[in-house]
């Protein structure tokens, strides 16, 4: 296996009712039968089973994320707890390096919260989508007020607090994007991972012919590629990375494995926008270790390299090695599986030609050295459409078979 990371649900419920919250609003209500918190028996298991798995995979580094639901709707004594007792197996993995992240949607965020971070060396992350506008439109409490006006503070105290604050965004396109880069640059954000939302073939509110959201990236990528203060944006670092063939050591989807309140072991949890129950396994932290979800078939796909086992499309697209297909979740349909392009993949085509344009007019010299020739969207989006009608994917039957085992848990 190739994780080394686990999130970790210690709430499954939460205090804003975000409309397109994979969780909670897109068709998954598993979450109902859940505890609404995670019980010191399945702590106990996760640190027992991590001890195991770092021992048999000899990993050297290890993060933990406290997510939700709302994580903070756990008590402090829960992290205090935790963390003391991933203290005590330290002691036996001393080369292993431990880190700890939490992603709050940031209402209860205060400086006894912050204070905690310090002293736990736990790493937050906001959720916030830029404007006040943007923001409300989606993530609102169960009234269905807005909360951006409490997260903005939120977010200016962790920064002045902890001196970061990196941000998730969801893009929504309704928002300029000047609107919404202005507004983190007031937050004085240091670092805002932009997240294209989760959807799937079946609900793509979108004309898959248009490219919406490419044009709404291209023209941040614009505004940020030109302003010398800029904040990290790391969907634009990656893309600029793999042009310019820099192998970068990130977190990927893929290295990340889910354990639910009540002590399930799943895959990465946006696959709930799949269907109810997709990313249920049958798996227990209580009875099975990590290395288990290897054997279901969602695990096999998902933890033997997604980003190779691609549909006939992405596999003939000369871009594969740089957009790796896409997010798994926006390959999906109910009719076949995960055996197609991302919904996104116009979008994808036109934004890395455009940052591929932008570097070219900065290294000429080097591209024409390396005999690199200029992406033409049209083209590709021409030929890959002809393409699609004449040759199979090696591996539909792989890719088609998640979808037709559980074909009654996600109808």
């Amino acid at each position: 296996m190739n994780f080394n990371s686990l999130a970790i649900k210690i709430a499954s419920r939460c205090n804003l009712n975000c409309s397109y919250c994979f969780m909670y609003n897109l068709g998954d209500t598993t979450y109902k039968s859940q505890p609404k918190f995670m019980s010191t028996e399945v702590v106990d298991n996760i640190i027992e089973k991590t001890k195991n798995y770092i021992k048999k995979y000899q990993r050297k580094e290890f993060s933990f994320i406290f997510h939700g639901g709302e994580p903070l709707l756990a008590s402090k004594d829960f992290f205090i707890d935790f963390i003391n007792k991933v203290k005590e197996i330290k002691k036996e993995l001393t080369d292993v390096s431990f880190s700890y992240d939490l992603q709050t949607n940031g209402v209860l965020l205060d400086k006894n919260w912050i204070e905690l971070f310090k002293k736990l060396d736990i790493y937050p992350s906001v959720s916030i989508d830029g404007t006040k506008k943007a923001h409300d439109m989606y993530r609102v409490d169960h009234k269905g007020n807005g909360s951006y006006d409490t997260v903005f503070e939120s977010v200016k105290l962790l920064k002045n607090e902890m001196n970061f604050a990196d941000i998730a965004c969801v893009i929504n396109i309704k928002e300029s994007p000047k609107e919404m880069y202005d507004s983190f640059k007031k937050m004085n954000a240091s670092y805002v991972n932009f997240l294209i939302p989760d959807y799937t073939h079946d609900n793509f509110p979108f004309d898959k012919d248009k490219t919406l959201m490419a044009d709404w990236l291209i023209n941040l990528f614009d505004i940020w590629i030109s302003d010398s203060k800029r904040f990290k944006i790391p969907l634009f670092l990656g893309l600029l990375n793999s042009l310019m063939r820099v192998n970068e050591k990130t977190k990927n989807e893929s290295t990340v494995l889910v354990i639910e309140t009540n002590g399930e072991i799943e895959a990465i949890d946006s696959l709930k926008a799949c269907g109810n129950g997709f990313t249920k396994t049958g798996l227990n932290i209580k009875e099975n270790s990590f290395q288990d979800i290897q054997h279901t078939s969602l695990g096999k796909l998902y933890f033997n390299d997604f980003n190779t086992k691609l549909c006939k499309q992405c596999l003939e697209c000369p871009l594969n090695e740089i957009c790796k297909g896409g997010r798994l979740v926006h390959r999906y349909s109910k009719k076949s599986g995960f055996n197609n392009p991302s919904v996104y993949c116009n979008d994808l085509i036109k934004l890395i030609a455009h940052i591929q344009t932008f570097f070219i007019s900065c290294y000429p010299e080097l591209h024409k050295k390396e005999n690199i020739e200029p992406i033409k969207p049209k083209e590709i989006t021409n030929y890959l459409s002809a393409f699609y009608k004449s040759t199979n994917s090696p591996y539909q039957e792989e890719l088609e078979s998640f979808s037709k085992e559980n074909k009654a848990s996600v109808a």
